[in-house]
């Protein structure tokens, strides 16, 4: 039976200790593969989106440790962070700019506690949508399970993953708190005034395909006019952009 080597580590694997990858690569079970996230998906994954996952762990794993720690136990109301989650959880700084994805894993039971965190910046969350799995119990008996899916922007690595919630009124509370930090609250005022920042953004974004068409739209116009379009959709993030950037250039 043929044998190949961990792509990652170098590691000889036959059947039973290798996984193998969308690409055709083989990592080894025992410490690569281990390594990830159970939310990656291996076998529709590549050899580049393990590597970069595995980045992500390490250096989430030191914003974790150097940044979220210490707001954990902090006194100051500004700083404390936002706690989501029904089994594994979220943590949001807004203070920070960041959001801490934790993986809390133990050598034997619940002994020797490790935790690792993949840390994103609160501005690249662009999707927190609710899911409802009917699965049946060691009875036979059908229970539900409640999950939000969030979804990230420029992200390598594991941009997409979903946690628990108790309920639908777990996930309301979810939605509320980031559609309030973004400044998209739905409410009736508001709405209305989303809408009209779209609809001029928009015919801003006409416009602009009118220009390109005569090769009058520069570069500057074209970022500018997307960036609108952006905000309008999706709220202004340059603040949550500013303070993630130097929190995440503090860390050693």
């Amino acid at each position: 039976m043929a044998k190949h080597n961990c792509a990652i580590c170098g590691a000889e694997i036959g059947l039973l200790t290798e996984q193998k990858l969308a690409d055709g690569n083989y990592i080894c079970r025992k410490i690569c593969a281990k390594k990830c996230y159970k939310a990656l998906d291996l076998v529709s994954s590549d050899l580049d989106t393990v590597r970069a996952h595995h980045a992500q762990i390490d250096f989430g794993t030191k914003v974790w440790n150097q940044i979220f720690m210490p707001l954990k136990s902090t006194k100051i109301k500004e700083e404390k962070l936002k706690q989501f989650g029904h089994g594994e959880y979220i943590y949001v700084s807004p203070s920070t700019g960041l959001i801490a994805y934790t993986d809390d894993r133990y050598k034997f039971f619940l002994f020797g506690k490790t935790t690792y965190a993949l840390v994103y910046r609160i501005a690249d969350l662009y999707g927190y949508e609710f899911e409802e799995e009917t699965k049946k119990d060691s009875e036979g008996r059908e229970t539900k399970e409640h999950y939000c899916r969030l979804q990230f922007r420029n992200t390598e690595g594991l941009s997409v993953f979903r946690i628990g919630m108790s309920g639908k009124m777990d996930f309301d509370a979810v939605c509320k708190y980031f559609d309030t930090l973004f400044g998209i609250e739905k409410t009736l005022g508001n709405m209305a005034n989303q809408f009209k920042t779209q609809m001029n953004a928009a015919k801003s974004f006409a416009s602009a395909v009118k220009e390109a068409k005569d090769g009058t739209l520069n570069e500057e116009q074209a970022d500018k006019i997307m960036d609108a379009l952006d905000t309008a959709i999706y709220g202004d993030r340059s603040a949550l952009i500013e303070k993630a950037d130097a929190a995440l250039a503090s860390v050693k």
